[in-house]
């Protein structure tokens, strides 16, 4: 458990700090994308040590679905943005 949790941390520290410098150039979908799975981490890992506490585990699944959604979103922001370019 200590060595899941000494992982962890540091991925979400460093997420965090990546996510702030992203959302600070204004790339708000890709700061989610960073943050929200290094977020759901956590609470997979918190379910996971209490094992009668599921929601921390479920709310961690629903953080890193979002992160997913996010990444989703940002490519899909940045691939119509480069189509609707006129070439000359």
């Amino acid at each position: 458990m200590w060595m899941a949790a000494t992982a962890v941390i540091p991925v979400f520290v460093l997420g965090l700090a990546s996510a702030i410098g992203k959302a600070r150039k204004g790339r708000w979908w890709t700061a989610g994308a960073v943050f929200l799975p290094g977020l759901g981490m956590v609470g997979i890992l918190l379910g996971g040590v209490a094992r009668q506490s599921t929601s921390f585990f479920w709310l961690g699944c629903l953080f890193v679905a979002a992160g997913f959604g996010s990444e989703a979103m940002a490519y899909w922001r940045t691939r119509t943005a480069g189509s609707e370019r006129v070439v000359r």
